[in-house]
């Protein structure tokens, strides 16, 4: 009956590293500006005191914004990773001399001699004497 041995032919190891790259994103933003005109009146009117609409001393203020880019990462499952080992049966033809002893009898005359014949010597095809 042949033996089989089993031996370790390779290992196989999984593990993960981050790389790291910079992305170009295009956001786009908004930017107030403050524009300031001035125009010569082609008609002159006259304007009585308090119908002004701008008094002297005051302060006319507006205020003004800006947008900046304000990128956010967030983590998305991008693969998942399945490791699994399968065993595969096979057949594999093996080739080996075999010995096995046999006995030599040597028989002079006709002596009663009392070979223990069995079915296996029967089916080798050894002879009874």
């Amino acid at each position: 009956m042949p033996i089989k041995n089993r031996v370790k032919t390779g290992e196989v190891a999984v593990s993960k590293h981050v790389e790291t790259q910079t992305a170009q994103v295009a956001v786009p933003i908004e930017k107030e500006r403050v524009i300031i005109e001035r125009k010569d009146v082609t008609e002159r009117t006259a304007v009585t005191p308090g119908e002004a609409r701008f008094e002297s001393g005051e302060v006319a203020r507006m205020e003004v914004y800006e947008e900046f880019a304000n990128v956010q990462k967030e983590t998305f499952v991008r693969e998942e990773v399945s490791v699994r080992k399968e065993v595969e049966h096979d057949t594999v033809q093996a080739e080996e001399q075999i010995r096995r002893e046999e006995l030599d009898i040597d028989v002079e005359g006709k002596p009663n001699v009392n070979r223990g014949v069995n079915d296996r010597d029967i089916n080798r095809g050894v002879d009874r004497v």
